[in-house]
């Protein structure tokens, strides 16, 4: 697994939910809106999933902690770029998904349309691709297009809190590590969740339990 490339850090301690990244995300793609009958879920988590024209979603939870407090945590679900992306190894097209050579990020070019659905979504273990009415598969693409232009990731120029930021991959990796452990006072359970895995480095305050994950291995 190459670690060379780049790295996105999410850090759920300094997210606020506001969705910034959501809106950025959604406007540099030129994504489509979709037409959802608003329904109360119980949550203020909008949109309800990802989707083709959704490549990023800010999950909220409520839910108690041991001490009886009040955890309102949020957290982000995207493609999380393996290093040694099992979506790719399903792919019977091996030009189908492809790895950009700059930043590492993992790509569904448009021959993503001919392979199995079922078998590349079943391959990611974070149940992130989604298929579009094109037939294609769809996903983030970490703005490739802008980072070969100098520029961030739209989702890291958008957060006004500072918790998502972007660089080389053991830059991140090493950012991540030094904000575990100075979060650790104030978050004692505090982790970085696949970090040896995957480009997306999310580091978690709470449990692992009190967010909403698709799929995590978190490490001290």
């Amino acid at each position: 697994m190459a670690r060379n490339g780049k790295a996105i850090v999410f850090d759920s301690t300094k997210c606020f939910a506001c969705r910034s990244c959501q809106v950025a995300c959604k406007q540099w793609n030129e994504n489509p809106a979709e037409a959802v009958v608003p329904t109360n879920r119980g949550t203020y988590e909008n949109p309800p999933d990802l989707s083709y024209s959704n490549w990023l979603l800010v999950h909220f939870k409520e839910s108690l902690r041991e001490d009886g407090s009040l955890a309102w945590n949020f957290v982000r679900q995207s493609c999380r770029h393996c290093l040694d992306a099992p979506c790719k190894q399903a792919a019977a097209d091996p030009t189908a998904i492809v790895i950009d050579a700059q930043t590492g990020a993992v790509l569904f070019t448009e021959k993503t349309a001919n392979e199995d659905f079922a078998r590349i979504r079943a391959a990611c273990p974070f149940n992130v691709p989604r298929q579009g009415p094109d037939g294609r598969l769809y996903k983030c693409v970490m703005c490739y297009d802008r980072v070969q232009n100098g520029e961030l990731p739209a989702c890291v120029k958008a957060c006004p809190s500072d918790a998502i930021e972007f660089g080389d991959f053991d830059d991140m990796l090493a950012l991540a590590e030094a904000r575990v452990q100075a979060v650790r006072a104030q978050f004692p359970h505090a982790t970085i969740l696949d970090r040896r895995d995957v480009r997306l480095l999310i580091i978690l305050g709470d449990k692992e339990s009190l967010y909403t994950l698709q799929s995590a291995v978190a490490t001290p």
